[in-house]
């Protein structure tokens, strides 16, 4: 069972790769506090959790075709996404956190049956003490979506809005203090001195951005939370700052008038997903911290906690080998699950590297060892720790070949150098 507090250390290319573009934590993983005025609020504990990228097992068979897109993805670990969602929804029960949230891409691609399906598990979660609070990332809504059969994919039914409130109400709609009338964005009551601004991005009329109509209800909802002397935690599925190289479509539209509206009431935490990359940046007062996707090595979930006036996020992996074990499960695979997790994001990573260099021409014996310095590099950065990177010599010759080569890899390895040595698994700042 994992601790509540711990003590801290100080693209794939077509399949999402990021770099970094936005001032990192500090290397002591202090932020600096803001000074909103105020008495410091409650003490709480929150797990968050974002693009489970739920597939319902009603919609596959694993077979030759679901592998196909599969091989061609970013190394999650869809094929064992039931496993890991239960995995995590059993240790949730057990820590007994005030809430658990859900910053979006809850499903694969917006399946109804998946849908249906995680809000049954989610119902349980609740049931046994967890309140569950939800969002929808860009793969939940308005989607062409399909099932994967044996060789063949037939379109299922995806949902709208509506329907993702229905199927949603008891996980933040239904105990909602206010709902925008222009997205599904909402804000709730978390404890008696800490609301949530659960913001919504994923709109047809304004993607991966805020209407002016949303704005303006969010900073009413501030404005209210300031007068009533509450504190309020910010989430949404899309970045509020430019965590990587890739800006458009990961970073919010509106993001300068919302980071201005987050400071102006002295907000200084923004929970998002949505990049596939663990990762913490801080601009001005407001810190955005991007978890991991839960179903993507190393199958991380994050914890925030507010003890003794200090604000802690870290980030703790799912223990699925433990509950496979417990659960009397047989599959090797789930049995050394984090191997498995993390050997399923080095294949996807060694065949474009070694694809790349092969395509400039690298003898076989330079493309070996190019090639593992990539996945270890990789694997730093999409779990977020790159404390310790394997074959990171002294004088940095594999990085130096890498961004000489004319790869792809150059540019990508070139904007993430600055990364190295840092730990984003955690956070941590004092309240005024």
């Amino acid at each position: 069972m994992p601790k509540w507090k711990k003590t801290a250390a100080a693209l794939l290319a077509a399949f999402s790769l990021f770099g970094s573009g936005c001032a990192a934590i500090p290397d002591s993983g202090e932020a600096a506090a803001t000074d909103r005025p105020g008495s410091t609020p409650a003490q709480y504990r929150v797990l968050t959790a974002t693009d489970l990228h739920y597939l319902a097992p009603s919609l596959t068979d694993h077979g030759a075709l679901f592998w196909q897109v599969m091989e061609a993805g970013d190394g999650k670990v869809t094929e064992y996404c039931d496993e890991i969602t239960s995995a995590f929804l059993e240790e949730a029960a057990a820590l007994q956190p005030d809430a658990l949230i859900l910053t979006g891409d809850l499903t694969f691609n917006g399946e109804e049956a998946s849908h249906l399906a995680l809000a049954e598990k989610l119902a349980a979660t609740e049931a046994a003490g967890v309140p569950v609070f939800v969002l929808p990332g860009n793969h939940d809504l308005y989607r062409k979506c399909y099932s994967f059969l044996g060789e063949s994919s037939e379109q299922v039914a995806s949902i709208l809005a509506d329907e993702f409130r229905q199927i949603y109400a008891a996980f933040g709609y239904d105990e909602a203090l206010a709902l925008d009338a222009d997205s599904l964005s909402y804000t709730a009551q978390l404890n008696e001195s800490i609301r949530l601004l659960m913001l919504d991005a994923n709109t047809p009329h304004d993607f991966c951005s805020l209407s002016g109509k949303t704005l303006a209800w969010a900073e009413e909802q501030l404005l209210a939370a300031e007068e009533a002397g509450q504190h309020v935690l910010v989430c949404c599925h899309q970045n509020l700052l430019k965590h990587s190289m890739f800006g458009t479509g990961y970073v919010l539209g509106c993001a300068e008038q919302l980071r201005a509206l987050l400071e102006k009431y002295h907000v200084p935490l923004f929970l998002s997903g949505h990049l596939h990359i663990k990762h913490i940046c801080t601009e001005g007062t407001v810190t955005d911290i991007a978890t991991s996707p839960l179903t993507m090595a190393a199958c991380q979930y994050g914890r925030l906690q507010l003890e003794d006036g200090v604000l802690t996020y870290d980030a703790e992996k799912v223990p699925v080998a433990d509950w496979a074990a417990r659960n009397g499960l047989k599959d090797e695979n789930l049995l050394d699950f984090e191997n498995y997790a993390i050997g399923r994001l080095e294949t996807r990573t060694r065949v474009q590297a070694e694809g790349q260099l092969q395509k400039l021409g690298f003898p076989e014996e330079e493309i070996l060892p190019l090639a593992d310095f990539a996945c270890a590099l990789n694997n730093g950065y999409f779990t977020g720790d790159l404390t310790l990177i394997p074959g990171l010599d002294s004088n940095g010759s594999l990085l130096r070949q890498w961004k000489e080569s004319g790869a792809f890899f150059a540019s990508y390895f070139a904007s993430i150098e600055n990364e190295i040595g840092m730990d984003h698994t955690f956070w941590q700042m004092e309240l005024p």
